[in-house]
């Protein structure tokens, strides 16, 4: 796994400090202020990390972060780390693991945003073996992994095609993955601009408070009507 993920970081334009044998650094050598921490783990490896109690993981996992920023990272702190920092959390699972209270506990790592966006991307090793075996050493990986999502999307409703379900969570959990197609190259629509555009004059309005303000430091959504004067009025589109 760590093999594809450093070609995939290196073919987009990034730079990598490896901080530890279990974590990654990626960042881009320009203004562009968007950061990246990869761990690699199995799930023996990520219970010790929380001393045995998987419970803890939201917490072990936010407090991780805070202590790597501060030993490893602080010079990025003037390129506005603490606000642009994405965390993917690479976890190598066996077959055999019974991972349903794990799995809850993950779910709530990636809930929770505080001190970075999170993203969870279990795997098996198998899976990775697999896809491993598709992808040739000449050509560039990004292509190939796009080539490889388009020539084999009959197998995405397969469940014995594991293989492939891992390849599209890397679409959907490496932030600046994107899908393309290689046919037209045209990236896959952008679903945000989608909904946007598909959104009334009012709806936008309602969108636009939401975003500007803190919603969520309102205990109610009355009071935040009320304040920003969202009533609807009788002749208004709803």
């Amino acid at each position: 796994m760590k093999a594809i993920i450093s070609k995939i970081i290196e073919e987009s334009d990034l730079k990598t400090i490896s901080l530890n044998s279990n974590v990654d650094f990626a960042y881009y050598d320009n203004e562009k202020e968007d950061f990246f921490l990869f761990l690699f783990y199995n799930r023996k490896e990520i219970i010790e990390l929380c001393n045995n109690n998987v419970a803890d993981l939201e917490f072990t996992v936010n407090n991780f972060i805070i202590n790597l920023k501060k030993e490893y990272l602080t010079k990025f702190r003037e390129r506005n780390i603490d606000h642009n920092l994405s965390l993917v959390l690479l976890l190598e699972l066996e077959e055999s693991d019974d991972i349903f209270d794990l799995q809850r506990e993950l779910n709530k790592v990636e809930e929770n945003s505080l001190n970075a966006k999170k993203y969870v991307l279990p795997y098996f090793r198998n899976d990775i073996e697999t896809l491993q075996q598709k992808i040739t050493e000449k050509n560039e990986v990004l292509n190939q992994l796009n080539e490889i999502a388009i020539d084999n999307s009959n197998l995405l409703d397969k469940a014995d095609e594991k293989w492939y379900k891992t390849l599209m969570s890397f679409f959907i959990k490496i932030p600046f993955l994107n899908y393309q197609s290689t046919e037209n190259n045209q990236s896959l629509e952008n679903l945000s601009l989608t909904i946007e555009e598909s959104l009334s004059d009012r709806e936008k309005q309602l969108l636009s408070v939401i975003s500007e303000n803190n919603f969520d430091s309102f205990s109610n959504i009355e009071d935040f009507i009320t304040q920003f004067n969202l009533t609807i009025e009788t002749n208004d589109e709803i």
